[in-house]
């Protein structure tokens, strides 16, 4: 007697982004704050390990389309990785430099010469 299992899995855009941590999250993490899971910047209210602010966490529930994250969850560095992994897998034609310029100048950021320098940092830790 023969038995086959089939497995079947469904990865929704708000599950896929817990799937993901690495190289380029780690670099922009190492950029933001060291790996520091309680820095904050005090001027702009950028907080944890991505150094996310009160309007990053307002796109990543706006492009979900429902409200999963609260500003308490910026100090999570899963739930970070998760929101950042949100605007990753929704950036049009990604590319590494385009997501990590997006993640520090918003949905456009990869057009603002003003985010050239922060790439070049993430780029050295690539």
């Amino acid at each position: 007697m023969k038995i086959v299992f089939f497995i079947l899995l469904s990865i929704s855009v708000s599950n896929a982004p817990a799937l993901v941590a690495d190289n380029l999250v780690n670099a922009i993490i190492h950029v933001e704050s060291r790996g520091y899971i309680h820095a904050h910047n005090v001027s702009e209210d950028a907080v944890g390990v991505l150094q996310i602010r009160p309007i990053m966490v307002k796109e990543v529930n706006r492009v979900l389309g429902f409200d999963k994250y609260t500003l308490q969850d910026r100090w999570n560095k899963q739930k970070s990785i998760e929101m950042f992994n949100v605007i990753r897998y929704n950036t049009p034609n990604p590319t590494n430099e385009k997501i990590a310029r997006n993640w520090n100048g918003g949905p456009n950021g990869y057009k603002k010469t003003s985010t050239l320098k922060y790439w070049q940092k993430v780029q050295q830790q690539l």
